[in-house]
Order: C-alpha cells, then sequence, then structure tokens
C-alpha cells in the first residue's frame, strides 16, 4: 500500500473526514460527501449526492490517531476512475445491451426493461463475491489533518 505522502497529490481526490473507530490498523472514518449543486433550487429535492454521511474504512500504518480527529482521506484519480467504471459504467453498459438485444430479437419493450433491470443483479452479486478483492485493490489513504 502507498501512502499519502507518496502518491502525487495532482492526481488524487481528497476528502475531509472525522475519524469514528479505530481498529488495530483500519480506521474507521466518516465523511459527508459535498454536492456539487452550488445555488441550485431543486439540491433540497435531489437524491443523488444527498446529505448522508457514509463510514469510509482505511489502512492505517503509522499515523497515531483517536476518534474524533479530523483527517484528510485521499485515492488517486486512477483508483477513483475504476470505481466509477465497475459501480456506474459496466452496470450501464449491460443494462444498455440487454435493452437493445431484447428488442431487436422481437421481445416485447416491459419484458426487454425488465430482463435489462435483472442483468443487473448477477453482476451485483458478483460485485459483492469479490468485495474482500476490491477492498484490496481500490484503496484510501489517510493523512492527519493538523
Amino acid at each position: 500500500m502507498t501512502s499519502f505522502t507518496d502518491m502525487d497529490v495532482s492526481v488524487c481526490i481528497e476528502q475531509k473526514g472525522i475519524v469514528e473507530e479505530i481498529n488495530d490498523h483500519r480506521v474507521k472514518v466518516r465523511i459527508q460527501p459535498e454536492a456539487a449543486c452550488g445555488s441550485c433550487n431543486a439540491k433540497g429535492m435531489c437524491s443523488v449526492f444527498g446529505s448522508v454521511d457514509r463510514i469510509i474504512e482505511v489502512y492505517n500504518q503509522s499515523q497515531p490517531l483517536s476518534p474524533g480527529d479530523p483527517v484528510n482521506i485521499a485515492i488517486s484519480r486512477g483508483m477513483g476512475n475504476k470505481a466509477v467504471v465497475l459501480g456506474y459504467l459496466i452496470p450501464f453498459l449491460l443494462f444498455i445491451a440487454v435493452l437493445v438485444i431484447s428488442t431487436s430479437v422481437g421481445i416485447r419493450e416491459w419484458i426487454a426493461g425488465i430482463a435489462s433491470l435483472g442483468s443487473l443483479v448477477p453482476y451485483y452479486i458478483i460485485l459483492y463475491l469479490f468485495r474482500n478483492y476490491l477492498n484490496r485493490t481500490i484503496t484510501f489513504t489517510l493523512k492527519y489533518d493538523a
């Protein structure tokens, strides 16, 4: 694993958070996603970004931390892109592919729509089964916010 100082800061995505819990070398950090809504009139009704706090589990080797400490969570752009591809792009392409193929072979549109949605279930089950591998490959790094 690379430490925060080893990463090229210009290619990182960084988020502020608060340490919630520490177990061995695993630190649970609470972050609040920042919506890029600005002055949008519909931001109160929008659930795309929402204001729900997220708990991120980060491997910490050396920094002395305690619950309540402010920290920065960082992920390289490459790992962030990998997460977006696995979480959004592949399911979208799978959905569209099943929908197009189903309708082109003459299946009714509503059945094709249900089949497209149904095709996502095995995909997300596979992601769930590989969650431990993904947790090792898509890693966040931690920086004490002194």
